[in-house]
């Protein structure tokens, strides 16, 4: 390759060549090497820590809602979800009636996990729970096993329980493999 000779303007060239100096590359290689990085894992942070569900008139059918749970005004107190969210409003009614507020609902904090941060969320349950969307935190859901410990479903399992994987139990002294009505896989029962 030729020199490389700095344009003042389109049709003429300077007459000193241009060789980009080392300490020029050095500092190149800086940018791109710790820099640039140190800004993905800001925004990846970022990301992990200011998430919020999608909007619930945006879920295809069938994919519940999911809302951000809001503690009362001044207040670090976890509290039943709002009654719209509920999915069974009349077995919450039953399971909170009767109870002062700090028995309600468990009083947890959502822990961070491999650097995401959970959130209180109200999705159909009594109660908030501790949640961050598949997209932030990646589930390994198994529908790859290929594993020669996999063992058919029990044969009494119920139709919802298609693409279930099981496995051998292993069972202690007194209990025996066999199946419990509505599971899906054999589970240990008395000898």
């Amino acid at each position: 390759m030729g020199d490389t000779y700095i344009s003042k303007t389109p049709s003429k060239r300077s007459p000193i060549p241009y060789k980009p100096s080392r300490t020029m590359a050095a500092r190149c290689r800086l940018l791109m090497g710790t820099i640039l990085p140190m800004a993905a894992c800001t925004i990846l942070r970022v990301n992990r820590t200011q998430w919020k569900p999608e909007p619930c008139d945006e879920l295809a059918p069938g994919v519940p809602c999911v809302q951000l749970y809001k503690h009362p005004a001044g207040s670090g107190l976890v509290t039943p979800c709002p009654v719209d969210t509920h999915t069974n409003v009349d077995g919450c009614a039953a399971y909170l009636t009767g109870k002062s507020d700090a028995e309600k609902c468990p009083q947890i904090k959502c822990p961070k996990a491999l650097g995401v941060t959970f959130k209180l969320v109200c999705a159909g349950g009594c109660c908030p729970t501790c949640w961050a969307p598949d997209h932030v935190v990646k589930v390994d859901r198994h529908t790859a096993i290929k594993s020669t410990n996999l063992v058919p479903r029990a044969a009494a399992a119920p139709p919802t329980c298609e693409g279930a994987k099981c496995f051998t139990p292993l069972c202690g002294t007194g209990y025996k493999p066999g199946f419990v009505q509505g599971n899906c896989c054999e589970s240990c029962i008395p000898a």
